[in-house]
């Protein structure tokens, strides 16, 4: 019986279209590429691979700078998989994939046209369609000013009351499990009286209780100034308004491919990590992390090992990779967000792994090893997940 006591806590616990002209690179993805395909976008799609030294297609002859071909070939799947796997937080982490395909799909696409921009002009032309627009075919002119986007006094706000209403309810959970889980702990000596006290009561959560706008992770995490990026969310309106940070604010925002998507298109800020929140009428949602690039930037954050890779509850983890911030990193588990960890040598993230949810469970705990997953945000970007365990 206490067996299963255990067993059940710890699953309670863990329970119309615009393209702009470009004055290069202008052709916005909108197909999916494979071996075999030809036409403009695959001479678009060689000459940014060929932009970069880790993703050209050849040094000479056909598919190499200058010499760009209509074809998509062997050399060029090749290159598609270096730039995929370069890029794994914002094209292949999303899909669930860690090798890259040398398919070009939608987070690939989603990538490239943020190469696409650096180019972009004033001049746009504008189309009909009898579809919503999609991710690739909307597009900001450059000349946009950032004064359009500053706060104004009427629209300040505190952007994480969303996040304060989603911890409050998890607050409660987990005060009323941890609760339920000392009261069996200090029951252990007697299973008699264990096995006559089995239940946990949980607090009454309300709809209320919870914001009623509320969003998920863009797609993709990161990108420049004029991208447009989708966003998975509900109680989004005509009306709704999308901050980035507490400074910043797009007003217009446009219906995505689904009801509960809608899509912004990124304003000429300041690159860095934004907090972006969506508010309609009273209500502010949950914030979700982006970085806006920064183009000088070659920088890409990726973990390449965690230690140990099994760690007790409260114990200690040591992340090494590339792409670290000297000050600001966030690393982020289902159960933990922890903030501002320094770097001082780029490559080293450590850390100390405590989840509240788990607090009393760990005093109990039978060894059971739990898995959890890290990744890293920061300016730079997203790194990939990476897996190890929590043993309780």
């Amino acid at each position: 019986m206490r067996t299963t006591i255990l067993s059940f806590i710890l699953v309670l616990v863990f329970s119309y279209g615009i393209s702009a002209q470009a004055q290069s690179t202008n052709t916005v993805f909108t197909e999916n590429l494979s071996l075999g395909s030809s036409g403009v976008q695959v001479t678009a799609l060689q000459k940014i691979l060929n932009q970069d030294p880790e993703t050209r297609i050849a040094t000479t002859g056909p598919g190499s700078p200058g010499n760009e071909t209509n074809r998509f070939g062997p050399l060029t799947k090749t290159a598609v998989i270096r730039f995929q796997e370069k890029y794994a937080s914002e094209v292949l982490a999303p899909a669930g994939l860690t090798k890259g395909t040398g398919r070009v799909g939608s987070y690939t696409r989603a990538k490239l046209n943020t190469f696409s921009t650096l180019s972009v002009d004033t001049k746009t032309t504008i189309t009909t369609s009898s579809t919503p627009p999609s991710l690739q075919t909307l597009r900001t002119p450059k000349s946009s000013p950032l004064s359009e986007y500053l706060v104004k006094e009427s629209e300040k706000i505190d952007i994480y009351v969303g996040d304060k209403m989603v911890a409050n309810v998890k607050n409660k959970i987990a005060n009323a499990v941890n609760t339920g889980i000392a009261r069996v702990a200090s029951l252990r000596a007697s299973p008699t009286a264990l096995s006559s006290t089995t239940s946990i009561t949980l607090p009454a959560i309300q709809a209320t209780d919870f914001p009623s706008a509320t969003i998920g992770s863009p797609t993709p995490r990161s990108a420049l100034p004029g991208t447009p990026v989708s966003i998975k969310g509900s109680g989004i309106g005509a009306n709704s308004v999308v901050y980035f940070g507490s400074n910043y604010i797009v007003r217009n925002i446009l219906s995505g491919s689904s009801a509960d998507s809608f899509i912004v298109t990124v304003p000429p800020v300041p690159p860095g990590l934004y907090d972006i929140v969506v508010k309609t009428s009273g209500t502010v949602s949950n914030t979700t992390l982006f970085v806006v690039v920064d183009p000088k930037n070659k920088k890409t954050v990726s973990i390449k090992n965690v230690s140990p890779t099994v760690i007790a509850y409260g114990g200690t983890l040591t992340i090494t990779g590339t792409g670290f911030s000297p000050q600001k990193n966030i690393v982020i588990t289902k159960d933990q967000k922890i903030t501002n960890i320094p770097s001082p040598d780029g490559t080293t993230l450590v850390v100390q792994l405590a989840p509240e949810s788990l607090k009393e469970y760990a005093k109990i705990g039978s060894g059971v090893e739990v898995p959890v997953s890290v990744y890293v945000a920061n300016e730079y970007g997203f790194s990939a997940e990476k897996s190890f365990s929590m043993r309780l």
